[in-house]
């Protein structure tokens, strides 16, 4: 099956030690039946280790204190990796972070912004994104819809003609809501969420009497990031439309996701008197652990809307 990906896909390596925040400390490792198989015929001590640390009527790794992998090393490393390669990992380690829509005859894989490298990638990349299909690959009817309406989306979202809120109320006006919310009321629809880590908790609390001018979305040197996380919201998302033709709810989604990450941001540059990159990136890593990462928490989302 053909694969499809962004221009930036590539870039994409691993920080393993380097990273803030290990996909290895924090969420359930399901292993694959696959991987399953390749584990119990492992005739070695560290064979015998893996299989000791497996539980479950669906396979996973026993998680140690601190929610931590148990082959996850002091120093930030993958046992696994180091004496097996990356052949040795279950399907969800060798996947993370990417993910994939699927069609008809191909799929796109792209990068998801939970991990800090691909979110960095994403937010500072300066040109525009571009995601190019093969001119013979087959669609079906309704994908061609699809395909047709996204690259109007990009379109405008990457128009910088416009700067970002004239952008973003475009489209918003397009598909029959306003881009305007109340900041309030995202924050007690995050907070019905299920959550993860407590210092989201923590974010979500002190937002709620945060007063937003939404002067953020007028400032230069915003632009480009806020561009390209509204491009990967769409290019992530705006697919399932496909099935249910939820289009306006998929593009609201991104919009109020741009919007209150936005709103992170500048209660940020209140505080510090400035937003650094590695900040930028660490919110857009926190709301995507919290939101997109929990397929009830997305579909509850989408659903409100």
């Amino acid at each position: 099956m053909i694969e499809i990906s962004p221009d930036y896909y590539d870039s994409f390596c691993c920080i393993a030690d380097r990273c803030k925040h290990s996909c290895c400390i924090g969420w359930e490792i399901d292993i694959d039946d696959e991987t399953m198989a390749l584990y119990r015929a492992l005739n070695t001590d560290l064979g015998e280790r893996i299989r000791q640390n497996i539980e479950g009527e669906v396979p996973h790794f026993i998680l140690r204190e601190g929610e931590r992998c148990p082959f996850l090393t002091n120093q930030g490393l993958c046992e696994i990796i180091s004496h097996l390669g990356e052949d040795g990992l279950c399907d969800i380690c060798a996947l993370h972070p990417r993910f994939r829509n699927f069609y008809s005859a191909f799929y796109e894989t792209g990068l998801g912004l939970c991990c800090e490298e691909a979110a960095r990638i994403i937010l500072t990349k300066q040109e525009k994104v571009t995601h190019t299909l093969p001119r013979d690959v087959a669609l079906s009817d309704e994908e061609a819809v699809f395909f047709s309406r996204r690259r109007k989306v990009f379109a405008l979202l990457q128009d910088r003609s416009l700067n970002i809120r004239e952008r973003f109320s475009r489209l918003a006006e397009q598909f029959g809501f306003s881009f305007s919310f109340s900041l309030e009321a995202l924050c007690a629809r995050y907070m019905a969420l299920e959550r993860l880590d407590e210092a989201w908790t923590e974010i979500l609390n002190k937002l709620k009497g945060f007063s937003f001018s939404e002067a953020v979305f007028g400032e230069d040197e915003m632009q480009i990031p806020f561009e390209q996380l509204a491009v990967y919201f769409v290019f992530r998302h705006l697919s399932g439309a496909i099935c249910d033709g939820n289009y306006a709810g998929r593009v609201h989604f991104a919009l109020m996701s741009c919007y209150f990450i936005g709103a992170l941001w500048a209660q940020d540059k209140e505080k510090n008197g400035t937003i650094e990159a590695e900040q930028l990136v660490d919110f857009a890593r926190m709301y995507s652990a919290e939101v997109e990462y929990s397929e009830e928490n997305l579909a509850s989302m989408i659903q409100m809307i």
